[in-house]
């Protein structure tokens, strides 16, 4: 019986060829939009799923309220975790690592042979951070397969390390692991060295995880090297993300009688009562860390669950549009098959039997959608790989793809096929042999009607976001962020080389002649990461404290990026802090109503150091422009600055001359830093990464408001073209009795024209609210104007007009002697 059912299906649909093929590809690119969308969302949400004890493991957090400022810092206190070995109870483990920045691993072979292995951390991508300094608990929180070595014992003493199995393989190619035990490396951080010794290997994880290191060094080597310079072990106000802690709780302990603890052996140590009033310690749950911007990490790729929700509803919106279709065009072509119907019925079959028979052709159109859309997801999957994380990948025969697919299959062939079916199936055979349904025309139009409404007030909305994101972008990009960012080139020295060639460098560069302009600071005046202070101001009647923004740079800082001074004057070059220039917002909070009353007044960065203020600079962004400009000084600290900026001379000159310029300068760089990697940015590629996220929402909306269009104007077209069919004899008798083309056009186009506007009324408070939402994340925004409604509904009739049209153009041209031939 199933045979016949799909034999009849299949000539049934080789009959309607346009119909086939309308419904095949508008749900394959529903079907391909969901699997694609299903690899992307199942990826970012199985982060760290698979550890055991998962819901009882938490990262210790640190939250700052200094000054009516609040900040949140994914690292704590760097002796915290050691206080909370000795004092806390509740917590089955603690543990503390350090994220390292490794820049090259130096591995001896043998008869004086070095291997060198580039980390490719220039940038300090959160995927590539693969170096630890780790305790011997991070074992004990985190489980891993041992192949050699001891967890309790391998990061016990200083100058070990413990290796995943690829990294062994990195340094040792197939030297057999047992051998590799007792073998030294040589970590480079910047360009201070470490020699250990490798006392363990473990299994890599085979999982998606935010935790990828692959090196482990013992803790305890930070404490014997230099390394302990920039750990800070015995400051508990200063707070780095890279110093790591992890907890374990008890069974019986809640997150809230820890965070108690942890806050009680903080106050104990911190002496200054603001200080220890404005801090405080929280629990993270291991599940929110992949997600939380609020903390994020050095070593965390974050996803952006808003995003993967809007993917997943945009995934069931194409599937619903491109089951939509299916629907409006099976039940239009209702009249049609009514007698066949009617047959059927006289003949035995009972409704269930058609319903199944209808099923089946729309199982047969999801199964071709199916497979055409499988053959789809690799060349998207490479066409978005800007926008895909690394490990998305496509394997039709796992069995989680599998089962994918086939409940996407279930899916979308109820969702398509199930009313149709009814509908079709519940005719009464007197009437459908007469060529008649018992279902008034009148109501299968309005359920037409209704969901051709829904298709289009969906891809309405979808084109004003569109244009409401591409506004808001292109106003991010363009504003003027209180610098100058274009024609300057940016890069990093090592932050541990307290010799003078970077100076001497920096002198050097000025005397080339593509260079008008280069400075020294601690980093370019916006960047994503970020450095703040807290700065006292006593006025002889209050203290004031005011937590700012910190910018390094020498004299040359402010003009080199544009940087407006309003009073006062310049900084001079110094190598530690003697002076400050303070920006507009700083001077209000001090109460100064006119920048001038700032300069010569008092700022104490410590109770015991008064430094004065000897300029104010008009307002500049340091961090984009979701944030609200904030109080802001640059002083001079040479001495710890490690940013070198350069303008170059770009006035008449073309692309090869700058390739010539930076050809230079890395000469001058090689000359003076021989062996050192020379990397640079442009700094309105710097700013333009403050929006990444931004980029790929866009993508992402203009990606699918061109599939809602193409799917919804797919449907269109095939209702367009059964309608005209229909009324052939009807457009042969009015153009006989003298109606012209544009009236015959004007006859097939302008109730489905009426259908578009009623979806563009419906669209407008939707996508009002919806981008208004999304605008309030940012400090500064567009306002949403009313020319963007109207030019969405222009833009939506012009598409819905362009694919009606050209059906009834070629229907109003047809010759009125062949449609009423038969008659």
């Amino acid at each position: 019986m199933l045979r016949n059912y799909f034999k009849i299906a299949f000539r049934t649909l080789s009959k309607n060829r346009a119909y086939t093929a309308i419904n095949i590809v508008g749900l394959s690119i529903g079907i391909c939009a969901c699997v694609v969308i299903y690899l992307l969302v199942s990826f970012e949400l199985s982060h760290d799923t698979f550890h055991a004890d998962k819901e009882r493991i938490y990262r210790v957090v640190s939250h700052i309220g200094i000054a009516g400022e609040t900040y949140k810092n994914s690292g704590v206190a760097a002796p915290l975790p050691w206080a909370a070995k000795r004092e806390m109870t509740g917590a089955e483990v603690v543990s503390a690592f350090h994220v390292k920045y490794i820049d090259r691993v130096f591995v001896p072979l043998g008869n004086g042979k070095t291997k060198t292995i580039e980390t490719g951390m220039g940038g300090w991508e959160p995927d590539k951070m693969g170096f630890i300094a780790a305790d011997p608990q991070y074992f004990g929180v985190f489980k891993y397969g041992w192949l050699v070595g001891n967890p309790k014992q391998s990061l016990a003493e200083p100058f070990k390390v413990v290796l995943t199995e690829s990294r062994a393989k990195v340094y040792f190619g197939d030297t057999p692991l047992d051998k590799i035990i007792g073998r030294t490396l040589r970590y480079a951080d910047f360009g201070d060295t470490v020699t250990v010794s490798i006392s363990g290997i473990v299994e890599d994880w085979k999982q998606n995880t935010d935790l990828h290191f692959t090196d482990f060094i013992s803790l305890t080597t930070i404490q014997k090297t230099k390394w302990k310079d920039n750990a800070q072990f015995e400051s508990w106000t200063s707070t780095n993300s890279s110093s790591q802690m992890f907890v374990k709780l008890a069974g019986n302990t809640t997150p809230r009688q820890v965070v108690a603890q942890l806050n009680a052996i903080k106050d104990k140590n911190i002496k200054d009562p603001a200080d220890r009033k404005g801090r405080r310690f929280l629990l993270q749950p291991l599940a929110d860390i992949h997600y939380n911007a609020d903390f994020g990490g050095d070593y965390v790729r974050l996803a952006h669950l808003p995003t993967l929700y809007a993917l997943m509803g945009v995934a069931g919106f194409l599937l619903l549009i491109a089951a939509i279709n299916f629907i409006n065009l099976a039940t239009a072509q209702s009249a049609r098959r009514a007698k066949e119907i009617g047959v059927r019925k006289v003949l035995g079959s009972s409704r269930a039997g058609l319903i199944l028979q209808f099923m089946s052709e729309a199982f047969l159109i999801v199964f071709c959608a199916v497979l055409l859309s499988l053959l789809c997801v690799n060349p998207v999957l490479s066409a978005f790989k800007d926008f895909i994380p690394t490990g998305v990948e496509f394997h039709l025969l796992r069995p989680e793809i599998l089962l994918f697919t086939l409940a996407i299959t279930v899916a979308a062939t109820f969702l398509s096929g199930f009313y149709p079916a009814l509908v079709l199936s519940s005719y009464l055979p007197v009437l459908s042999l007469k060529g008649q349904t018992n279902a008034k025309g009148s109501q299968k139009a309005y359920l037409r009607k209704t969901l051709i409404v829904f298709q289009f007030s969906i891809s309405t909305a979808f084109i004003m976001a569109t244009i409401i994101v591409g506004t808001q972008i292109n106003f991010m990009l363009g504003k003027n962020m209180g610098f100058k960012k274009d024609e300057i080139v940016h890069f990093e020295t090592n932050w541990q080389d307290k010799s003078n060639r970077k100076r001497v460098l920096l002198n050097e560069l000025r005397q080339l002649p593509e260079v008008e302009m280069a400075s020294l600071s601690y980093s370019t005046p916006a960047r994503q990461g970020y450095s703040t202070t807290t700065l006292t101001f006593n006025n002889g009647k209050k203290k004031l404290e005011v937590t700012a923004h910190q910018k390094s740079g020498d004299a040359e800082f402010v003009k080199l990026y544009g940087i407006k001074i309003v009073a006062g004057r310049n900084i001079s070059d110094s190598d530690t802090i003697r002076e400050f220039l303070i920006n507009e917002t700083f001077a209000r909070q001090l109460g100064f109503k006119n920048p001038a009353q700032a300069i010569g007044q008092f700022l104490s960065m410590n109770e015991n150091v008064k430094l004065p203020i000897v300029g104010v600079v008009a307002d500049f962004h340091v961090q984009s422009l979701h944030t609200a400009i904030q109080p802001v000084f640059i002083a001079s600290q040479n001495k710890y600055s490690t940013t070198i900026s350069i303008r170059l001379r770009t006035k008449g000159r073309q692309v090869g001359d700058f390739k010539g310029a930076m050809a230079k300068v890395e000469g001058k760089w090689k000359k003076l830093f021989p062996g050192e990697k020379f990397q640079y940015a442009f700094f309105d590629a710097t700013i333009a990464k403050f929006y990444e996220n931004e980029r790929k929402i866009a993508r992402i909306v203009n990606t699918a408001t061109f599939l809602a269009i193409f799917i919804a104007c797919l449907g269109l077209f095939g209702l367009v073209t059964f309608t005209a069919e229909q009324r052939t004899k009807e457009t042969g008798i009015r153009k006989i009795l003298g109606a012209s083309v544009s009236q015959i056009v004007a006859l097939l186009s302008k109730d489905f024209l009426v259908l578009v506007l009623i979806a563009f009324v419906i669209a407008v408070p939707i996508a009002w609210y919806g981008m208004n939402r999304w605008l309030q994340d940012f400090a500064y925004r567009i306002e949403i104007s009313w020319w963007v409604f109207a030019l969405s509904g222009v833009v939506a009739v012009f598409i819905a007009l362009l694919t009606v049209s050209f059906q009834a153009v070629k229907a109003a041209l047809a010759n009125p002697v062949k449609s009423l031939r038969s008659e």
